[in-house]
């Protein structure tokens, strides 16, 4: 699985009720797919999955994998506490749709230690019925993925893990790893502020948020970064970073759904415990579209 370019960190659209929203879903993916993404990440942070029983991921995916077809690869996010449910749920997953690889973030709540994270990958990638990205975020969970873990597990299993999405925010670390790393591991920024410096670091690409919405600037940022075009790439960060901000002003999803429903692409709301998008924070997308000029039928009209 090639991770280059732009990925998307696929929201997922719910109705007021909670149930999903499968249009709003098709709508979603397809507007993606057309600007410009090279690939979709489901149920990973941005999808809500946690908040989804097992049934209702599969039917998520069902609608997700009709509606994309074979347009763009679908990486699955599969992560958790509970090492061998998630060992479980990755073969259940691959049992019934053609998924690419998996995303899997670090183990939350129960904190293992470096030695512990590293038996945890190890067992995953050991029953793993397709390629692991590793995923370290401790903002999120409170637990970090140390750099020496990360190469002792790409070393180790390099025909199954084959990348990490670096949501670290130390791009310090990041440039040790992309000196020792073997040839093929893939690093992936997780981060839209950071991705365009990542890239030009030696990163192959950004796993996004703000993609969800403005795909197409996004993707020409990522791909300006990865041809090397300083000037665009400073021209389209600045554009950009109110935007890559506010999506996180108040939380992610609760903020790029609130992004989505400006741009009329999903219903901002969410799952408890999160809230949609507050009214104060839909009038600063609102002003921030406005000075780029973007428009629902602007940013739309490939789709």
């Amino acid at each position: 699985m090639d991770c280059s370019g732009l990925g998307v960190a696929l929201a997922t659209p719910f109705k007021q009720d909670g149930s999903l929203d499968e249009p709003a879903l098709r709508r979603l993916a397809h507007h993606v797919v057309e600007n410009g993404a090279d690939y979709i990440v489901a149920l990973g942070t941005t999808g809500e999955a946690v908040t989804q029983t097992l049934a209702e991921r599969l039917h998520l995916l069902e609608v997700l994998f009709d509606e994309v077809g074979e347009r763009i690869p679908i990486i699955v996010g599969a992560g958790g506490y509970d090492t061998r449910a998630i060992a479980d749920e990755m073969r259940i997953y691959a049992h019934h749709f053609p998924v690419r690889a998996f995303l899997s973030v670090t183990p939350y709540y129960n904190k293992p230690t470096p030695e512990g994270l590293y038996t945890h990958y190890a067992y995953l990638a050991e029953r793993s019925p397709h390629p692991l990205i590793l995923y370290n975020v401790p903002v999120r969970t409170g637990v970090h993925l140390p750099p020496a873990i990360t190469l002792r597990l790409a070393n180790d299993f390099p025909s199954q893990i084959i990348g990490l999405k670096d949501a670290s925010l130390d791009l310090i670390q990041g440039m040790e790893l992309l000196a020792q790393v073997p040839s093929g591991f893939q690093l992936i920024s997780g981060d839209d502020v950071l991705a365009a410096p990542a890239i030009l670091m030696g990163y192959v690409g950004v796993i996004s948020v703000l993609g969800n919405a403005l795909t197409q600037l996004v993707k020409q940022l990522i791909s300006a970064a990865r041809s090397g075009e300083l000037r665009k790439v400073r021209e389209l960060e600045s554009r950009l970073l109110p935007l890559m901000r506010l999506c996180f002003a108040e939380g992610n999803p609760t903020s790029i759904k609130g992004l989505l429903a400006e741009l009329g692409l999903t219903e901002a709301w969410t799952r408890l415990p999160l809230l949609p998008a507050s009214e104060a924070l839909r009038r600063q997308f609102r002003e921030a579209l406005s000075l780029l000029s973007i428009s629902p039928s602007a940013e739309m009209s490939a789709s």
